[in-house]
């Protein structure tokens, strides 16, 4: 009798739980892009406009340190069952520094993507746009650029 009740309140709580997984705003995840940033990944997108953090805490070696920070804003183009098509706008900085330099990067690219949902829960995001490299320095480069992040909706 004991596991039939346990059974009855563990399918109620994951029942509940998908329900609520799949309406949510919020996602965690990694991403990995020059424009909007690499790392640990938090979006909010309650609506077809929603936002995204990417933050890489420092890595330290020998030969110094690389922070990375980003911050994008999307908005749902076409919202479908499987896939759905969005456009973003990315800005990133990178800042390096090691004992014989330091150098802070900005980064900026606008572009499309889609969100491939695998599982109620579980999405993978592609992107692809245009972007620039460095823009505030002397070696700025402008091409197309491919980003990618895999995220869990809470």
């Amino acid at each position: 009798m004991f596991h039939k009740i346990l059974f009855s309140i563990c399918l109620t709580v994951f029942s509940f739980s998908s329900i609520a997984q799949n309406d949510s705003p919020h996602h965690i995840g990694v991403s990995a892009g020059v424009t909007t940033g690499a790392g640990l990944s938090y979006r909010y997108w309650p609506s077809k406009l929603g936002f995204q953090i990417t933050a890489l805490p420092s890595i330290v070696n020998n030969n110094g340190s690389v922070t990375s920070l980003g911050a994008s804003i999307l908005y749902t183009l076409n919202d479908s069952k499987v896939i759905d098509l969005y456009s973003y706008l990315g800005n990133s900085i990178i800042y390096m520094k090691s004992d014989y330099y330091s150098e802070m990067i900005y980064n900026s690219g606008i572009g499309f993507g889609l969100k491939f949902e695998i599982f109620d829960e579980l999405n993978i995001n592609t992107q692809l746009g245009y972007g620039g490299i460095d823009i505030s320095g002397k070696n700025s480069t402008f091409s197309i650029i491919g980003e990618i992040g895999l995220y869990y909706n809470l």
